[in-house]
């Protein structure tokens, strides 16, 4: 008896059996499962293992740290200048309650 003249229950018999042997799973219908997605590597570790894992020291940690070294920040010493200089010439951030929002009230 060849497999053409075989009647359709026990083509699907042996389809769900062939599938429970192998490891496979049984999807008579076709319907779309998402095994192809959950066999795959997962990408998460790779990604975690490229950078490396190291923290960076900040300035502003070892001062909190160690007061009593007097260290200056000079980005933040700078920081600070360029305010000071925008504040003099008008362009500094306005007080609380007179942005944008409040002049737009106002008309």
């Amino acid at each position: 008896m060849s497999l053409s003249t075989a009647p359709a229950a026990k083509l699907t018999l042996l389809n769900k059996i062939s599938c429970a042997i192998f490891g496979n799973v049984y999807n008579p219908q076709g319907i779309r499962t998402g095994n192809k997605i959950l066999r795959q590597r997962l990408v998460g570790p790779t990604v975690n293992s490229y950078y490396p894992n190291v923290k960076q020291i900040k300035l502003r940690e070892i001062t909190r740290m160690a007061p009593e070294m007097n260290l200056i920040d000079q980005e933040e010493k700078t920081r600070l200048e360029d305010l000071s200089e925008r504040k003099k010439r008008g362009k500094g951030p306005p007080k609380k309650g007179q942005g944008r929002r409040s002049t737009l009230k106002k008309k």
